[in-house]
């Protein structure tokens, strides 16, 4: 295991042949968990993602005053509805609305001058609990990563109502991955944190390049204290690095391929 540990830290093109022990119950019922979220969080992101871009393409993003942000909800189809809000004197509004398959677009647009379609009550908490969110994070004075703008993500009320909030920071440069500088928010019914957390204690950004002759990398390494098992920010950044991801934790290793989870077992 040591010897892993070693190969990850120099970024090697070759895995080592090793035996992962065996993750508690615990851990693993918290480890499908994370699967879970990490893949609502990718799938979330590529809707702001591509949704944005199509946006973009309609209207001058700079001459819209009134715009205050997007939000997602899931639709009956199991796709996303990526929904652009505005703020007049009656309150929010539907700006623009798109419906997203995976990583495309398949239909929607800004709505007519004369159309007005207020935010649904549950869109209308998951941008509430984004304001408690920043609030709780300007208190805790937490930071971001990078220069760049932030990304959100706010997932839809859980069985409790809870709202989960995330603030990103956002990746600036080719095949770098920061796995610091990622904050959550669990937000109840009535605007409330119930609880915060950050996901590294510091500033931690990775970065993968090709080896000699173009060898693509086996895989990127990286350690953490905070869990017993991979958060769902491990997952979600798994989804976009070009290669499996390795979270050492007390000695075990925790190899994690595009939102999906594998054990390394003796070759």
């Amino acid at each position: 295991m040591r010897y892993l540990i070693s190969i990850l830290a120099t970024a090697l093109m070759i895995a080592s042949p090793v035996m992962a022990k065996e993750p508690s119950e615990k851990a693993e019922a918290a480890n499908v968990k994370s699967m879970e979220l990490g893949q609502q969080l990718y799938l979330h992101d590529q809707a702001a993602w591509h949704g944005t871009d199509a946006l973009a393409e309609t209207v001058d993003m700079s001459a819209q005053n009134d715009l205050r942000g997007y939000v997602v909800e899931p639709l009956d189809n199991g796709n996303l509805g990526l929904v652009f809000f505005a703020e007049d004197q009656e309150g929010h509004h539907e700006f623009a609305r798109y419906e997203v398959a995976g990583s495309k677009v398949i239909g929607g647009g800004v709505h007519d001058a004369e159309t007005r379609v207020a935010l649904s009550p549950m869109l209308e908490s998951i941008v509430a609990a984004r304001t408690a969110a920043i609030e709780e994070f300007k208190k805790q004075e937490w930071g971001f990563c990078t220069r760049s703008s932030a990304n959100f993500i706010g997932l839809p009320p859980d069985e409790d109502g809870v709202i989960k909030i995330y603030l990103l920071t956002s990746t600036t440069e080719e095949n770098s991955y920061p796995f610091g500088g990622h904050y959550r928010f669990d937000v109840t019914p009535d605007g409330k944190v119930k609880s915060s957390r950050k996901f590294t204690n510091s500033c931690l950004t990775m970065g993968l390049e090709d080896g000699p002759e173009g060898q693509k990398p086996y895989a990127l390494g990286v350690s953490h204290v905070l869990d017993k098992h991979p958060t769902e920010i491990h997952y979600f950044q798994s989804y976009y690095i070009p290669a499996r991801v390795f979270v050492i934790i007390d000695g075990d290793a925790w190899v994690l391929n595009k939102g999906k989870y594998e054990k390394i077992e003796e070759m």
